[in-house]
């Protein structure tokens, strides 16, 4: 007998962890089984084509709310072309309110909830060996006759070290160069409302041994990033900083050689100042963090049963980002219980200023088996009733406010958090707006009225977009060098995108050939082209006049109209930023 299991993913540089787990459990009693991963932005039929060309008898998938919609075409496709074939289903999207999902879609034969590495194991082998009293298997859910039969007495390892490792050869060998998944424990030890790992209580950790043998592997195989799917990785501090220190140790930190990114959610107000002290000698690149704020409101904190330190959350992350070597990403929700329109621009306002280099501004989503979706009439809640379930409006903000939001989200995307604006978008929004939030409606007003909302641009694109509206307010010049400077710090082409005006002096090239001639600026500035003649130099790097002094704009009656050179090194990016290196000199 054959198996294959199928993982549709989101995007091409995402894997799947959970589908080789369910392989390397499997021995041989098992019979043969195969993996296959695709995306759901493939082409359905080459997918479909796929699967029937594996020649398999039993097909299974795993179910989230991004790829259910495309699981079950397929899966019903398949159903026709091969009548014989069993299909199982799992994951978390198929894991609730599965009574009803096995009426709905009779095409599916298995479905298994929660944790499915033993159910599917004891469900292969017997369906392999022709065992057919499935009420002996936990966690699976089947039809006898015309009932569904539920079995909810749940398998999970208790050890988690006796499930076998998901990284053998083959697995590795299928990644290429996308991102690994990694956990180093499964469970989470708060509830959070709108969270489906509040439904299973304590964590449960791997051992470290297995931990560190497993990171040793992925290590020497050159993953681009290793991304930690606990979700709440410091819960246990001793274990996060035995974790962090390996990490630094083993991934070539002593000669700040960074080849592997590793990726932690964290809870900001768990950390100390010894875990502080631990991230502050990691190497530009190395780690980046991704801590959900989700709010800044207390009362709409508690609704959730969320427990956070909001005081020292702040605190944490600014310490972090004062260091300047780690990567920092932070979360919002929008459309929680308590938050209205306003709450929510001040919260907004509140991790804006926290200056992350990533802001991720989410909408809720009433997932299966959550408690705020059992409880979505105490808060008034209207919500989509299919994947990914994203809330409509409820009692404390409309789905014209919602709209807004969707709005802003789209441009802290595209500028904020694409990084390419940072100087130009800081210190625009001190200029000229009060608060970040009130920038981030204004522009979305402006691309609504330039028919720009919702268009795919490029980002040359929206470089000239930010011009033209810069071009309503007062002091453009320095809009327009701010928005120059970041350009430049991002692009190498030296072909400015429309919009963007540049200053030509005469006699400037021959100028910028005699700084690179004189040995004590190469040292101060370029040592890596020590003994290079300057006209191979001068191809690597970029110098460009600006009207003030880009170095210093710091508010409104901080910048100084003075001619500045800014040399630019693109053969040298900052590891956090991802934004070439630049000096401001003397020409």
């Amino acid at each position: 007998m054959k198996t294959t299991i199928v993982a549709l993913n989101s995007k091409y540089i995402h894997s799947s962890l959970g589908v080789w787990y369910l392989k390397a459990i499997c021995g041989e009693e098992q019979g043969e089984i195969s993996v296959l991963e695709a995306t759901i932005n493939e082409d359905e039929d080459r997918i479909l084509a796929s699967i029937f060309n594996e020649k398999a008898d039993v097909v299974a998938f795993s179910c989230y709310i991004w790829n259910i919609g495309e699981v079950l075409k397929l899966s019903e496709n398949i159903k026709k072309i091969l009548p014989t074939i069993v299909i199982v289903l799992g994951g978390p999207e198929v894991s609730f309110e599965v009574d009803r999902f096995l009426v709905d879609h009779l095409f599916v034969d298995f479905v298994i909830m929660g944790e499915g590495e033993y159910t599917f194991k004891k469900l292969i082998y017997y369906l392999k060996s022709g065992n057919i009293n499935f009420e002996n298997i936990g966690g699976l859910v089947y039809r006898k006759g015309n009932k569904v039969e539920i079995n909810d007495s749940y398998e999970q390892a208790c050890d988690l070290d006796y499930l076998p490792s998901p990284y053998s050869d083959e697995m590795l060998q299928s990644i290429g160069n996308r991102i690994v998944y990694f956990e180093a424990s499964r469970g989470c030890p708060f509830s959070c409302s709108y969270c489906l790992s509040s439904t299973s209580k304590g964590v449960r950790f791997f051992s470290m041994e297995r931990v560190k043998n497993d990171l040793d592997r992925l290590i020497r195989t050159g993953i681009r990033q290793i991304k930690f799917v606990d979700r709440t990785f410091n819960c246990n501090k001793s274990r996060a900083k035995e974790i962090l220190r390996y990490v630094i140790e083993s991934s070539g930190a002593k000669n700040n050689e960074v080849t592997t990114n590793f990726h932690f959610e964290a809870a900001a107000d768990l950390f100390d100042e010894e875990m502080l002290d631990i991230l502050s000698v990691a190497p530009e690149g190395l780690i980046q963090l991704e801590i959900g704020v989700q709010s800044t409101n207390s009362s709409t904190l508690e609704l959730v049963d969320r427990k956070t330190d909001l005081a020292k959350v702040f605190s944490n992350i600014s310490k972090l980002r004062l260091k300047g070597n780690i990567n920092i990403h932070l979360d919002l929700i929008a459309g929680l219980p308590g938050e209205s329109f306003l709450s929510f621009c001040n919260s907004f306002n509140q991790v804006y200023m926290l200056n992350p280099q990533q802001l991720q501004l989410g909408f809720l989503k009433m997932l299966k088996g959550s408690k705020i979706r059992s409880e979505a009439e105490l808060h008034e809640y209207c919500y989509r009733n299919y994947p990914p379930y994203e809330v409509l409006f409820n009692k404390f903000i409309s789905y014209e406010e919602l709209l807004v939001l969707k709005g802003i989200e789209e441009h802290v995307d595209k500028y904020y958090n694409s990084g390419r604006f940072l100087t130009s978008l800081n210190n625009f929004i001190r200029f000229h707006f009060e608060t970040a939030f009130e920038f981030y409606r204004a522009f979305h007003i402006f691309y609504v009225k330039e028919g720009l909302n919702g268009r795919n641009l490029s980002s040359r694109e929206l470089y000239s977009a930010f011009v033209k509206f810069a071009h309503n307010f007062d002091n453009f010049e320095i809009a327009n060098e701010l928005i120059k400077l970041d350009y430049l710090a991002s692009d190498n082409s030296r072909n400015y995108p429309e919009g963007i005006i540049n200053y030509k002096e005469h006699g400037f090239k021959e100028k910028c050939f005699e700084f690179l001639k004189v040995y004590s600026n190469i040292d101060n500035y370029l040592p890596q082209y020590k003994g290079v003649p300057p006209k191979e130099i001068y191809k690597k790097v970029h110098f460009e006049v600006f009207k003030i002094d880009v170095s210093k704009v710091q508010g409104k009656k901080d910048f100084q109209k003075r001619r500045t050179v800014i040399m630019f090194d693109y053969s040298s990016k900052n590891k956090v930023s991802g934004l070439f290196r630049y000096w401001k000199v003397e020409i």
